[in-house]
């Protein structure tokens, strides 16, 4: 029960990091529902302008025989019929509409990633998987974005200092701390390591070659998917280790760990992730 409520815990500001990084989702629901709820109100207030024209219309057709027979009676008369101004009124609920709206599109993004069984956050990860971390390496940025400043203020925000550092450094990072977990204990004698992994990409394929050049002394695998491919998982029986190169946002945590217990139940040392 105690791991289950591990696994599962809300870190509340990666979770808010995770509805910035969705900002464009968001500004795009709040125009949405604005113009959604303007159009509405615009509309409601002259069909109900309409109306009320058509009731003083009828108070002023009514004979003044009428009316002086009311007073009369001690009748009370009825309230003054006010016109309501549709501009103001449609940009009063536009603005509404935008606070519902960012309000609907987070609460969809916090189901997301409470739901969706990915790996969101790299907080505590060993003590999630049992698995050291060995470096993180940002994504690459394949073209300029609009509005792409925001993007990089965010991330500056969430990594501190190390949204600094270039990724190409990240990488060199990342072999880093791979070479000094091949050499960790010298009495193991670690030649042949396995690539693997849930996901696949371009990203994926960059780290695999950065530490197939850095790392000479040691024979690597192509990276390969044991979890989905007998073939893969067959093979992982002629290597000592396996190093897992994962992807934030894509690979699912379930998938992770079942990797990890096809290497441990085989005997084959987990050297760690690199997540990218």
């Amino acid at each position: 029960m105690e791991e289950y409520q591990e696994v599962n815990e809300i870190n509340l500001i990666d979770l808010m990091f995770y509805c910035l990084k969705k900002w464009r989702w968001t500004v795009v629901c709040m125009i949405l529902f604005a113009v959604i709820a303007g159009v509405y109100k615009y509309q409601a207030t002259i069909t109900d302008n309409q109306t009320k024209k058509e009731e003083l219309l009828r108070r002023s057709r009514q004979p003044a025989t009428e009316s002086a027979e009311g007073e009369a009676g001690g009748e009370v008369g009825s309230e003054p019929i006010v016109l309501g101004e549709p501009v103001s009124s449609a940009v009063s609920f536009a603005v509404i509409g935008m606070i519902g709206g960012s309000c609907l599109i987070c609460l969809v993004f916090c189901m997301n990633y409470v739901m969706s069984g990915k790996l969101q956050s790299e907080s505590r990860f060993q003590e999630k998987f049992g698995v050291p971390l060995l470096g993180i390496v940002r994504k690459k940025e394949t073209k300029k974005k609009l509005f792409g400043f925001i993007d990089r203020g965010i991330r500056r925000l969430e990594e501190g200092p190390y949204a600094k550092v270039p990724r190409k450094e990240q990488i060199k990072i990342a072999t880093v701390n791979v070479q000094a977990a091949i050499h960790k204990n010298p009495e193991e004698q670690i030649k042949r390591v396995m690539l693997a992994g849930t996901v696949s990409g371009d990203d994926v394929m960059e780290i695999c070659e950065e530490l197939t050049e850095e790392i000479g002394e040691v024979t690597f695998s192509p990276y390969r998917q044991i979890v989905f491919h007998a073939a893969a998982l067959k093979k992982l029986e002629y290597y000592e280790g396996i190093l897992f190169i994962e992807k934030k946002g894509e690979s699912f945590e379930r998938l992770i760990r079942q990797e990890k217990k096809l290497a441990d139940s085989r005997g084959i040392r987990v050297l760690g992730v690199v997540l990218c």
